[in-house]
């Protein structure tokens, strides 16, 4: 089942595949963004797939070639593809690579929103574009412009394990071994996000994939999430999706009703 929208500048494609499927090895005319939202879903080249998990984004340039495969749980992927003469007329520079984000960086919110507006089908033009160059300009942000300091990746680590518990910057900063003012400041630099915003999104991803349950409370699931309660999640999940968690759980349950 696939549902479309073209217009001069994107193409909006929702694909959902209820059994098992391989696409051999192939290229794509344009670069394009995929967000992952339910089942078994593998990509990659040369016999090495690399597992996506639902709430993952992925960006491909044009011309990649992979192979994709589609596990026995089926699966629903939103793509976002842009005409390459927009992205000249927008002057972007796009990586040359595949590029994964896994929940916590700039890709998958915007893609995510896109698709709320997209399922919606009363977005105007202006909605739907303001969303497309978001995503367009967190692709074009995710080469940095230095390594990151080797420290960076412990305290991501802990964040992802922890997400659900207080954290605070004093002790990530003293599993890194650097002041808390340092760290602050190379996390932003390296991130485009403070600490906080970085585990709102962590805990965000955690709740999407919660909300996959369709009779788990919605408090119940604030709380397993790291959440103060369930205004406080509602207020966050809406932030970084544009859809309040109820809106968002029965849009995934439309998304796994193969």
């Amino acid at each position: 089942m696939e549902a479309k929208l073209h217009t001069e500048d994107v193409l909006l494609s929702e694909l959902r595949q209820p059994c098992s499927r391989k696409v051999p090895r192939h290229e794509h005319e344009l670069a394009y963004v995929t967000i992952v939202l339910d089942g078994d879903y593998l990509e990659g080249d040369r016999g090495e797939l690399e597992e996506l998990r639902p709430f993952t984004a992925v960006f491909n340039p044009s011309g990649v070639r992979h192979t994709t495969l589609i596990g026995p749980a089926g699966a629903s992927l939103f793509t976002i593809e842009l005409r390459d003469r927009h992205l000249k007329q927008l002057g972007m520079c796009v990586p040359a690579e595949t590029k994964f984000d896994r929940g916590a960086g700039a890709m998958l919110w915007p893609g995510l929103r896109l698709y709320s507006a997209f399922k919606a089908e009363t977005a105007d033009a202006l909605v739907l574009e303001s969303h497309v160059l978001e995503l367009w300009g967190a692709v074009a942000g995710i080469v940095p412009e230095k390594p990151a300091p080797t420290w960076l990746g412990r305290v991501k680590e802990r964040m992802h394990e922890e997400f659900r518990d207080e954290i605070r910057m004093r002790d990530l900063a003293g599993d890194a071994g650097v002041h808390p003012v340092h760290l602050a400041r190379a996390f932003r630099k390296s991130e485009k996000l403070t600490p906080g915003e970085y585990l709102q999104r962590v805990r965000v991803r955690a709740a999407c994939h919660r909300l996959r349950e369709p009779d788990d409370p919605l408090v119940a699931i604030a709380m397993e999430c790291g959440f103060a309660d369930q205004s406080h999640f509602t207020r966050v999940f809406q932030k970084f999706t544009k859809s309040t968690p109820a809106q968002f759980r029965r849009t995934l349950r439309a998304v796994s009703g193969f």
